[in-house]
């Protein structure tokens, strides 16, 4: 086998797990780093709510803003962002760290229970400021938190002085708060601490120099739970969202196949190939994926054919693999996450046969397909618990694209909706983010799940049921992806 294949394919298997961070400390060196067009909004200092779907990146995110080095990368290579040079960065609350920078799921509950939302926050946020006085010398948060509630002219004043000294510094503090779901292990919690959060991120936008980052899934901002308290409205027009398009997606695998050891020799002379302009990759520096390869779409197919060929099969009429792939990952909302991208390519690059010709074979990029696919339902229905039991009496049951009443006749003959709906009256406010038009019943529970992006209504009300889920869920197509059993 050519050395330059084996060393693209191990470069797909070893960045294949670059995007599995969701720890609160960035281990991955700077240069796996790719900033795509709509996230650089995402990173500017006056956009506090970053909303994106699992495995968007919103925990890589926020492990990197809190890393000199990735930073100072994200500045160089893509001056686009627009990282002010004056900024520090503070980690409210996240998987990962120490008790003394932030509280924990633990320690949140047994203080959400003592005392309001918005002053746990307003304690954390105090904290992160580094306010001085009776507070600097409080050592646990439940004296921080009780200091807070019980003095609020006395916080008021303190920020506001903390405030000035950061504006006359010229410095801005930005203090990130991930993993909203992990605050607590029940709905009810986790409601109450995320409103009080969400507050307190629009409060502090009155002041000069101090601004909170919140990462948060769709899920939780439809939650009216949540979101409803006065001027959510002004904190919803800061929102930036995590989109990948298709070209950022094959930007993501080139700018890290140009920077894994094992692998950037041979790729970075495949891409100066391709793009007939010769690229460097001097040994000990980092590399960043050209302009002309980030935008270029025609370029990043005929890069991507020479790793996995021109067609899905004996010809071109199953598909390219450049198209294939993302069409196929898609939900009904045209999203595809980096994680799913990257699962289907990791476990086609464990599937090709070692003496293959290309770096990837079309037959493990559709078996990287079903991984994916198991991957992404297994998000979807730990987001949304109750499409587990709608989609279970379905399995196996079904060829899209079909008719509506096929389905509705499946749940009626196995009385879903009547049985969710008793379930969802007897667990009453814990509930995570029961369907919201359950009482139109088998129609209602559909548009539900057309509105998550997991069917699409085509004409002559027809479902079509994107491969993402359809192949996890055991859904038949024609000439599609083989579903799981």
């Amino acid at each position: 086998m050519n050395a330059s294949v084996r060393a693209i394919r191990s470069g797909v298997k070893e960045t294949a797990a670059v995007l599995d961070q969701a720890q609160a400390a960035s281990t991955k060196r700077p240069a796996y780093t790719y900033v795509p067009p709509s996230h650089a909004r995402a990173l500017e200092p006056d956009a506090t709510l970053i909303e994106g779907i699992r495995g968007a990146g919103k925990s890589f995110w926020f492990a990197l803003l809190a890393s000199s080095p990735h930073l100072d990368f994200v500045r160089s290579s893509f001056p686009e962002a627009r990282l002010p040079a004056e900024i520090k960065v503070a980690q409210g609350f996240g998987t990962g760290l120490s008790i003394s920078q932030a509280p924990d799921a633990d320690t949140l509950v047994d203080l959400v229970e003592k005392f309001r939302s918005r002053s746990i926050w307003r304690a954390v946020a105090a904290h992160q400021v580094q306010i001085g006085g009776e507070f600097a010398s409080m050592r646990t948060w439940k004296e921080r938190v009780s200091w807070v509630q019980a003095n609020p002219e006395g916080f008021a004043g303190s920020l506001e002085e903390a405030d000035g000294k950061l504006a006359s510094q010229g410095k801005t503090l930005l203090i990130l708060f991930d993993a909203l779901d992990r605050m607590a292990d029940d709905w009810d919690h986790i409601r109450t601490l995320a409103k009080g959060l969400l507050q307190v991120a629009l409060d502090l936008r009155s002041t000069r120099a101090i601004r909170c980052k919140v990462y948060v899934r769709p899920d939780l901002l439809q939650d009216e739970a949540i979101t409803s308290f006065p001027d959510y409205s002004k904190l919803l027009a800061t929102k930036a969202s995590l989109v990948w398009n298709r070209a950022d997606l094959y930007s993501l695998l080139y700018q890290c196949l140009g920077n894994a050891e094992i692998s950037r020799k041979s790729f970075v002379a495949l891409a100066s190939k391709v793009t007939g302009k010769p690229q460097s990759a001097p040994r000990g520096s980092d590399w960043a994926v050209p302009t002309i390869l980030r935008r270029d779409e025609f370029l990043q197919e005929e890069l991507f054919k020479q790793i996995a060929g021109v067609a899905m099969g004996s010809s071109t009429k199953r598909g390219k693999p450049y198209t294939w792939l993302v069409n196929h990952l898609q939900d009904g909302l045209d999203q595809v996450s980096p994680r799913s991208f990257y699962a289907a390519l990791g476990k086609a690059a464990d599937e090709t046969p070692d003496d293959h010709e290309l770096p990837l074979d079309y037959r493990g990029i559709q078996r990287g397909v079903q991984e994916a696919s198991q991957i992404r339902v297994k998000e979807i229905t730990e987001d949304y618990p109750w499409v587990r039991e709608v989609m279970a009496p379905l399995r196996g049951n079904l060829t899209v694209p079909c008719d509506a009443s096929e389905i509705t006749r499946l749940w009626k003959q196995d009385r879903t909706i009547s049985r969710l709906e008793g379930k969802l009256m007897a667990e009453g406010a814990v509930v995570k983010l029961p369907p919201q038009n359950i009482e139109q019943g088998p129609k209602g529970v559909l548009l539900d799940l057309e509105a998550l992006g997991m069917v699409q209504r085509i004409p002559q009300d027809r479902i079509q049921m994107p491969d993402v889920y359809r192949v996890a869920f055991g859904f038949g197509r024609r000439g599609g992806v083989k579903p799981l059993r």
